[in-house]
């Protein structure tokens, strides 16, 4: 046997003895230790994990409630449908009799309180100090992490820093009395500090800003850490902020001002990327060798991994975690390794209840000389205390993970922990629950490394993954790309009608210009003479018999090619989106995306509209065919210039109908790369035509035009009425009657219930209704609020608004940019002022100092619902706010309007949600999420009423109005014979 061999061997029996005397402390641990009715009520969840869901759901909500009616209400609706005898006997009656809610509504609060207490310390400072220091006589070091709701204001980072601020200070005082067991080793006092609740813009794309303002805010505390000698620890949080989080870290460390303060940081085992990150920083510290090392990593297995494999999955992406949790064992052990082999780096703390991965990280401690002043274990308050104890007494130095703070804010944290105390892969459950052997759970990891993706990831069609600008390499790129058109933009670019043959030019120009300044001209674009239309109606005729000939798979194929096309030009049409439009980065991101989308859609589903075999007796063949309809006439909005030209140019090229594709005259570059992107395809020429102009001019007269057989449209109301109406009227030389398909636009409202999650609704109003400048048809104009939480969602909203960033889109921090051109910005100023006589301005921000169309976000509290404010789209940052008197009355407010395209309620209530949807007069409708970025293939877009006519785009009836049905029958039967039934 290899000498490698033995070590491994005796490392292994070395980790079996230890956690077997690591067990010989039994016991009860955290929710297996309640009493009562709490005890009854987690052993049914224990039973059922259906029951548990909606049990962690109650908890989740439970302090938002108000009055035993409320509480009952949704005590009943929760744990009703799968609870036991007794408990679902108790509910009846408590709801049937008024003391009986008043029972409940105890019971139940007693129940989550006591919960709660089993994993939240405390909340006053004399009470976290005394029981922070009855820890430290038994023998535990502490971390203090203060649970907090999620940040979106100034104020609430505010409180977030004075808080723990407060609490290290009192701590520090308390250090005395801490330090009265002679056997600690380490600091006292130490802190744990969320990044995120430093500022408001944590956020990848508003990194220069946020890690300023992170480090700005935390520095008052780490001064004072430094001078008390205490510790302070920057918690890792979710992936998208993780390189933010790294680089926070690495100026804090290296920063000569904090040369002797001791800081840590949280890494996560659970991460694909860990190791070669922690293996990256250990190389930056290889200069910071010492007997006593002043920097410090926490290890963790991760506590968000439902989180990131959900988002990943939304996108496309592949999950920056391991999806085996074998994979993640192995990365934590691989990662013990290289920080005990680097303890003279940094002080490594390994955080788990996992008894393999605790006997692991003291194994190997031991095989290397170390002693446990060279590391500590961390543990969560009241996870595994039989293990903690045990620890202890074998004289390891354990530092326990205290959160402290309010029981409403600290309801996400506490689901949490219920969560990874209880699911059927969680060690604690398996060791405290169950009971498993502890061979069995001191067993080495193994992967399976499968291939199968797990279940919820997509197969097959996947919408297109945004571009990831949490990796700093995406951002470069961006940025040169967005530098590099800027650069190259101007009067000389020339946009040219296309239509696959030369012609002269017609002789009027307009210019595009960028509505952050105006005074930049981007390019110059042709407009379409008379002749040039005629010309490019010619053009396209001709080319349909061949492109109609072609198969649905080689239509199909091209359309693939063209997204090829697209992907491979995504950081140029970003850049251009960015600068022509005005849009913010992700904006400008989702929409390329969203057209790669329409286009791997619309190619599938073509690939499905096979002919269909109808009721066929003996002796006929009956068959149902789709036809061409002839030419496509597409006019497109310029709030999604890629998108919306390509969704509706890709339909009618499937279906083998050519098209004119007349762009917005606010955003021809961008909508240019669509007939370029069919030109690389090999689409043949002349089955597309790109015919730039205005509206009122060349769009008119194509609208008007005997050999256009269809129309899609997106814009206006009183525009799509106009095309409606005069493609209603038979002229001559017109050989079909054209079919109109439009989208035009809404007055959406979103519904925030009494129950809602602030942390959601307030976030999910603020980007439906502000995002874009508002330039969405499905953006939130509206939003009708429970009075029972009205006045809290309103100064929440409010201070969230204030902290938008408004400016020059090609700063990837600003979140809201100009309005699109100087009739825009007229307008919706317009609207402004003629609505505040009538309605109450509760806050308009403060425009950005440039030339540009600024309209900075505004929002109206009790509106006149008879005012133009109230009723007319307004297509710009304005939301009006106002007070509903229970759900009925936020429904009929609701469905108050013309349109009908989309509608959105937050609630923690499914009955509630429920009747929302139910009676929601929308063509899309959303839940507990914002109310715009429809997906194709995910949410089939379109409205009813006054929002439009025809099938939704990117759902799978939307090609067909691109096709004529054609039923061919043949009489089988030839001289008494019948193929079909002969043998």
């Amino acid at each position: 046997m290899s000498t490698e061999s033995t070590t491994a061997s005796s490392l292994e029996s070395a980790i079996q003895e230890i956690a077997a005397a690591i067990s010989t402390y039994d016991g009860p641990s955290g929710v297996y230790q309640l009493k009562g009715l709490a005890s009854l009520v987690m052993k049914q969840a224990l039973k059922d994990p259906v029951f548990r869901a909606d049990l962690f759901r109650l908890v989740d909500v439970f302090p938002t409630l108000e009055g035993p009616e409320q509480i009952t209400a949704h005590v009943r609706e929760y744990l009703d449908p799968r609870a036991p005898k007794w408990m679902a006997t108790s509910q009846s009656l408590a709801s049937k009799l008024g003391i009986g809610r008043s029972v409940l509504t105890s019971l139940t609060r007693n129940n989550i309180i006591e919960m709660a207490n089993q994993f939240i310390l405390g909340t006053e400072l004399d009470e976290i100090a005394r029981k922070v220091g009855q820890m430290a006589q038994q023998g535990y070091l502490t971390t203090v992490d203060l649970l907090g709701e999620k940040i979106i204001t100034y104020p609430e980072s505010d409180r977030y820093i004075n808080r723990i601020t407060e609490i290290h200070d009192r701590l520090t005082t308390s250090a005395p009395f801490l330090a009265v067991n002679k056997k600690l080793t380490g600091p006292m006092v130490s802190v744990s500090v969320k990044p995120s609740a430093l500022t408001p813009h944590y956020g990848p794309l508003q990194r220069d800003r946020a890690i300023e303002e992170v480090i700005e805010r935390i520095t008052p505390l780490l001064k004072s850490a430094q001078d008390a000698g205490t510790l302070i620890f920057l918690d890792m949080e979710h992936y998208d902020t993780y390189e933010l989080t790294l680089e926070v870290f690495n100026r804090l460390a290296f920063d000569k001002n904090f040369a002797d303060l001791q800081l840590g940081l949280v890494m996560q085992a659970y991460l694909r990327r860990h190791v070669t990150e922690l293996k990256t920083l250990l190389g930056l510290l290889s200069d910071q060798e010492s007997d006593s090392p002043r920097l410090w990593i926490r290890l963790v297995k991760g506590a968000y991994w439902d989180t990131e494999f959900a988002q990943a999955s939304a996108e496309s992406h592949s999950p920056p975690v391991f999806t085996d949790k074998a994979e993640s064992d192995i990365s934590y052990e691989e990662s013990v390794r290289l920080l005990l082999d680097n303890h003279r780096r940094v002080h490594p703390a390994f955080a788990s209840h996992n008894l393999r991965s605790l006997s692991f990280a003291i194994a190997y401690a031991r095989a290397h000389g170390l002693t446990p002043t060279d590391y500590e274990i961390q543990m969560l308050y009241g996870m595994a205390e039989p293990m903690a104890s045990a620890l202890l007494a074998q004289g390891q130095s354990v530092r326990i993970y205290t959160p402290v703070g309010e029981l409403l804010p600290g309801m996400s944290y506490l689901v949490r922990r219920l969560l990874e105390n209880t699911s059927n892969s969680s060690f604690v459950r398996a060791r405290f629950g169950s009971k498993q052997s502890i061979a069995k759970l001191v067993a080495p990891p193994k992967a399976t490394h499968g291939t199968k993706p797990p279940v919820g990831y997509p197969t097959g069609y996947a919408h297109e993954p945004t571009t990831e600008f949490h990796h700093q390499h995406e951002m470069r790129l961006q940025q040169s790309a967005i530098k590099h058109i800027n650069d190259t933009l101007g009067a000389a670019n020339k946009i040219r009608l296309s239509i696959g043959r030369g012609l002269p030019e017609a002789g009027a120009w307009s210019n595009s210009c960028n509505p952050t300044d105006p005074t930049q001209t981007l390019a110059t674009v042709e407009e379409a003479s008379e002749e040039q239309i005629e010309a490019a109606v010619s053009m396209a005729l001709a080319a349909q018999p061949r492109w109609a000939g072609a198969s649905l798979p080689e239509r199909a194929a091209v359309l693939r090619k063209a997204a090829t096309y697209l992907r491979s030009r995504r950081s140029e049409i970003n850049a251009v989106e960015v600068i022509e439009a005005g849009k913010p980065w992700l904006e400008a991101d989702n929409d390329i995306g969203e057209a790669i989308d329409f286009l791997e859609y619309y190619a599938i589903w073509a690939e499905r509209l096979t002919t269909e075999r109808l009721d066929s007796p003996a002796g006929e063949t009956n068959q149902l065919r789709w036809r061409s309809r002839g030419l496509t006439l597409v006019i497109p909005p310029w709030n999604f210039p890629l998108a919306i030209p390509m969704g509706m140019t890709a339909a009618a090229l499937v279906m083998g109908n050519s098209v004119i594709l007349k762009p917005a005259e606010q955003t021809p570059i961008t909508a240019s790369y669509i007939a370029r992107a069919f030109e690389h395809a090999g689409l043949p020429a002349g089955a597309l035509c790109f015919v730039p102009g205005r509206g009122e001019t060349v769009g008119a007269k194509l609208v008007r035009h005997p050999l256009i057989s269809t129309i899609a449209f997106t814009g206006s109301r009183a525009v799509g009425l106009d095309i409606i109406e005069a493609a209603s009227r038979v002229v001559p030389g017109q050989t079909s009657l054209k079919r109109v398909i439009a989208e035009m636009g809404g007055k959406n409202a979103i519904v925030v219930d009494a129950d809602a999650d602030l942390d959601q609704a307030v976030p999910g109003v603020i980007y439906s209704a502000f995002g874009f400048a508002g330039q969405k048809c499905s953006a939130c104009s509206r939003v009708i609020v429970h009075g029972q939480i009205f006045d809290a969602f309103v100064d929440r909203l409010t201070q969230a608004t204030k902290t938008l960033i408004i400016g020059d889109p090609r700063n990837p921090a600003t979140q809201m940019g100009p309005v699109i051109d100087d009739a825009a910005l007229a307008k919706i100023t317009g609207m402004i002022q003629d609505g505040t006589p009538s309605s109450e301005l509760l806050y308009q921000g403060t425009p950005p100092d440039l030339n540009g169309y600024f309209v900075p976000p505004t929002i109206f509290v009790n509106p006149d619902r008879q005012s133009p404010l109230y009723r007319d789209e307004i297509f710009g940052p304005v939301l009006t706010v106002e007070r509903a008197s229970d759900l009925d009355d936020a429904i009929w407010r609701a469905n108050d309007t013309i349109y009908a395209l989309t509608q959105g309620v937050f609630s923690r209530s499914a009955q509630a949600i429920a009747r929302v949807a139910d009676a929601a007069r929308a063509g899309n409708f959303y839940i507990n999420r914002g109310i715009t970025g429809a997906i194709p293939g995910r949410h089939p877009f379109g409205g009813f009423g006054n929002s439009g006519v025809g099938f939704k785009a990117g759902g799978p009836s939307y090609l067909i109005q691109f096709a004529d049905q054609q039923v061919v029958s043949e009489n089988l039967l030839r001289q008494g014979f019948s193929p079909d039934i002969s043998e």
